[in-house]
């Protein structure tokens, strides 16, 4: 507990100065048309409906917990965002949330129109954090990692998200989200393939496992 508590004060005594990005989120129906076409996948107008009802919350949402997400990973790390602006596209289209154009946040299972057991609202904005994450470890992760050695024989999507979920448990625990962070872990160890579960799994085998991650993110 004690060594908890130090490193948490080491966490804010060489926090970052710059000021975290700001998040456009929108919907583009013709965006989702050209990617149904493509993946010759449907989307069905009831979808675009109940989307477009939930954008407001949606965003809402965002704009109460977002910002202190990513000011904590600047505290967190000590390293700032190198982005003013983050555009966060949704999408109906089969295809999984990515951070390969921006942040792409699927939306479909938080739909009650597209599933009889939709996810919360509160779980995307953590999806779209998670999808933030990864352009901000592209610049940040340490080029040879220590830790990631010593998980080689693991899956390549493990090994992606071992840093990832360490700075998203250390942020959501320093701003008191044990709670929200209880859900994400549930449903991310519900995706599919069960990369995401077993990275949960390596980071949560001990208390403080996860620091270790914290550490070489801030000596990278």
């Amino acid at each position: 507990m004690k060594s908890l508590l130090a490193l948490t004060l080491l966490f804010y005594m060489s926090a970052a100065k710059a000021a975290a990005p700001a998040v456009e989120i929108s919907y583009s129906e013709s965006a989702d048309y050209i990617c149904s076409v493509f993946r010759s996948s449907e989307i069905k107008e009831e979808w675009q409906v109940d989307l477009k009802n939930r954008m407001h919350e949606f965003e809402r949402q965002w704009q109460a917990l977002g910002p202190k997400l990513l000011t904590e990973v600047e505290k967190i790390t000590g390293k700032a965002f190198s982005q003013t602006q983050i555009s966060a596209h949704l999408t109906l289209c089969d295809v999984p949330s990515d951070s390969f154009l921006g942040a792409v946040v699927n939306m479909r299972y938080a739909l009650a129109s597209f599933t009889a057991t939709p996810v919360s609202l509160q779980y995307k904005v953590s999806v779209l954090f998670h999808e933030i994450l990864h352009k901000f470890l592209d610049e940040h992760l340490p080029s040879e990692s220590i830790l990631l050695s010593e998980h080689q024989d693991e899956n390549k999507r493990v090994l992606n998200h071992l840093h990832l979920l360490a700075l998203e448990k250390a942020v959501y625990l320093q701003l008191g989200l044990t709670e929200e962070l209880k859900e994400v872990i549930a449903v991310d160890g519900q995706l599919p393939g069960g990369a995401y579960k077993r990275a949960w799994e390596i980071i949560n085998q001990t208390d403080d496992e996860y620091l270790k991650y914290i550490s070489e993110l801030r000596l990278a």
